[in-house]
């Protein structure tokens, strides 16, 4: 059935000819009347099970729905304009509607007049449009191709077919496979019982509650996705947040991407833009580059790189590998092993439940409240560790080094840094150069390799071995056996042997600087003490057997254990310890 509407907009022709005497020809074009003419076109056509509809259109906007019955119901409107009454009806008289059965079901095409194309770049301003409005068999399959216009569906539950370009694309409550495709138009997906596959270009893209599996592809529209079954999506130059889905996989550029509310694996590839990652109950690999990194409340564990990028991370419930570059790195809360490398950054390390590897340049590194090992290579930068449940390996150069409370050994390789041990629950071993050492509080052995740094140690329950130079050496609480080897500095020895059940053996050498000495006068000692431009002084009872201003050989008690000290240039003071 046909049904035609003409309407008249014409002006006075009094008031027309004075604003065409006022305004130039441009602006009396624009000013000059329109005519409009429009038609109706309805019919039905029996759609049998297993048959699909087919759409092929072009100006104008498509609507569907899906509904009970068995037939489809298409009704069509035809809105033509131009400049006069005869060459609008001309044009909509030339615009065919065709609802015709197919081998395959039913196929509506729209045909406008092949001089549309010159109509356009004439002066008579020809334009239309045609919109359908469609109900179809919800179980029916249903393909659209359509241009400059609107496409909307609802309820369509056997599969749908999409193509739109220049318009919106909107698909809502439907059932089966989807495939929508659009472009120069924002794209809505919302309710599919079943996969779907999704591709926008140069508009928003919008999806939610799909309960099969997405694709989904975008570029320069921000995307939004929400409760999939499982997402795979890549794209450009736009944002991207996901929230609420199965496993996901997201790869993108030139935007920020938000996932939140992930049930399974996260993968994001990003460049150029910001990653952040919320809830994901499986595992996450997290990479980006010219753009922060963070990630929050991770099951299982995460992998991530990054260049030129901030990355921070919290509860994680496994291990932790981060790569990274020209950025910090910030973790706590890790329930397994932490990994790091990274360059040209700070790198912080906080209440990690498993060993920590860090290797870094250019960036201070602070490690604490670590359940296992703390293996810590570093350069050009300081080193802070504390409350370390395993051993602590530290290799650093140019940067201070402090470790507090490691509760196995402690070995640190510094070059050109001061380096600071207290509460160290095992052998100790230091090695660095032009900067002070200080230990504190050793449960086990120390040995310190200095160079132009000063030696200073107190508390140590097992032996100390010192070698340093030009610098002072301070010892003081050390229980078992004492050997410092010092050139062009001062050595001093307090407290020695407290708390130990025997004494043991003390060795000094040193030069051009004095050393002091101090033992306790209930135990043995055999002294042997020389030195040269410099004098021996003793406030210590005992038996000697050669004595003279650069030399001394004596005896305490029981002469058990041997004191050897060898000085030049420097005095050497034997003094009395308070008895403890």
């Amino acid at each position: 059935m046909n049904t035609v509407h003409r309407r008249s907009r014409r002006t006075a022709a009094g008031i027309l000819a004075a604003a065409l005497l006022a305004l130039p020809a441009s602006s009396a074009r624009a000013q000059s009347s329109r005519e409009e003419i429009s038609r109706e076109v309805h019919k039905a056509l029996p759609l049998k099970a297993g048959q699909r509809l087919e759409v092929e259109h072009a100006s104008g906007d498509v609507r569907i729905r899906g509904q009970a019955g068995s037939e489809v119901r298409v009704d069509a409107r035809i809105r033509v304009s131009a400049s006069d009454m005869d060459e609008a009806k001309k044009f909509a008289d030339g615009i065919l509607i065709e609802i015709e059965p197919s081998a395959t079901g039913v196929v509506v095409r729209t045909r406008y007049p092949e001089e549309r194309r010159s109509l356009f770049a004439s002066s008579r301003q020809v334009s239309y449009s045609v919109n359908y409005d469609i109900a179809v068999p919800e179980v029916a399959a249903v393909s659209v191709r359509n241009r400059f216009g609107d496409v909307w569906t609802e309820g369509l539950k056997g599969g749908a077919d999409l193509h739109n370009s220049n318009g919106k694309l909107v698909f809502r409550g439907g059932r089966g496979t989807a495939r929508l495709e659009n472009a120069f138009g924002p794209l809505e997906l919302s309710g599919n019982a079943g996969d779907a596959d999704v591709t926008n270009a140069n508009g928003s893209l919008t999806i939610a509650d799909v309960e099969g599996n997405l694709t989904a592809r975008n570029r320069f529209g921000r995307v939004s996705i929400a409760k999939a079954k499982k997402v795979t999506f890549s794209g450009s130059n736009a944002d991207v947040a996901v929230a609420s889905s199965g496993p996901s996989s997201v790869t993108t550029s030139f935007g920020a991407v938000e996932v939140s509310d992930v049930s399974g694996d996260l993968m994001v590839q990003n460049a150029n833009g910001a990653v952040r990652a919320r809830s994901v109950t499986g595992e996450a690999e997290l990479n980006g580059s010219f753009g922060p990194i963070d990630f929050v409340d991770i099951g299982k564990g995460v992998r991530c790189t990054g260049t030129n990028a901030k990355v921070t991370g919290r509860k994680v419930g496994g291990p932790a590998t981060v790569q990274n570059t020209f950025g910090p790195v910030e973790l706590s809360e890790i329930a397994g092993a932490v990994e790091v490398q990274n360059q040209n950054g700070v790198v912080r390390l906080r209440d990690i439940r498993g060993p920590a590897n860090v290797r870094n340049r250019f960036g201070a590194v602070e490690v604490s409240g670590i359940a296992g090992d703390a293996t810590i290579s570093n350069g050009n930068a300081a080193v802070g560790v504390a409350n370390v449940e395993g051993a602590v390996d530290v290799r650093s150069s140019f940067g201070a080094v402090s470790v507090t409370v490691a509760k196995k050994g402690v070995k640190v390789n510094s070059g050109n840094g001061g380096v600071s041990v207290s509460d160290a629950g095992g052998p100790t071993f230091v090695k660095t150069s032009f900067g002070l050492v200080e230990a504190t509080r050793i449960a086990g052995d120390l040995t310190v390799e200095n160079t132009n740094g000063a030696v200073q140690a107190s508390d140590v329950r097992g032996s100390a071995n010192v070698r340093t130079s030009f610098s002072p050496v301070v010892l003081a609480g050390v229980s078992g056996a004492i050997e410092v080897d010092n050139q062009n500095g001062s050595v001093e020895l307090r407290e020695v042997a407290v708390g130990a059940k025997a004494c043991s053996r003390i060795s000094v050498r040193s030069s051009f600087a004095p050393v002091r000495v101090s033992l306790p006068e209930n135990r043995g000692y055999t002294i042997t003490a020389r030195t040269s431009f410099g004098r021996i002084n003793t406030e210590l009872p005992m038996s000697v057997t050669s004595t003279g201003t650069d030399s001394l050989r004596g005896k305490i008690g029981d002469g058990a254990c041997p004191v050897e000290i060898t000085n030049s240039n420097g005095n050497v003071d034997l003094l009395k310890q308070a008895h403890r």
